[in-house]
């Protein structure tokens, strides 16, 4: 599991400074943000299919350089989360 999902007190910024450490794409550091708002701004109004695809992208993002690759993380989070 991420660093910044596996302490439910985790907050909003750490998320950020976590995901966005090794974010090499101006397209991939805006799905970050996105889900850690959605993540730690957001959460009660989550449903847990919603939650799922958040935490992937989160898990699995960072370093994402290619659009092609982003553009695949996304499909397959989405599919995960059944979005």
């Amino acid at each position: 599991m991420h660093p910044a999902l596996a302490d439910s007190g985790a907050s909003y910024d750490e998320c950020l400074l976590v995901g966005l450490r090794d974010a090499r794409s101006q397209v991939a550091s805006n799905y970050i943000q996105r889900s850690c708002y959605a993540l730690y701004r957001n959460s009660e109004m989550l449903l847990p299919r919603e939650r799922a695809y958040h935490e992937c992208i989160v898990q699995n993002m960072p370093g994402a350089r290619e659009q092609f690759a982003i553009m695949q993380i996304n499909a397959i989070c989405s599919r995960r989360g059944q979005l």
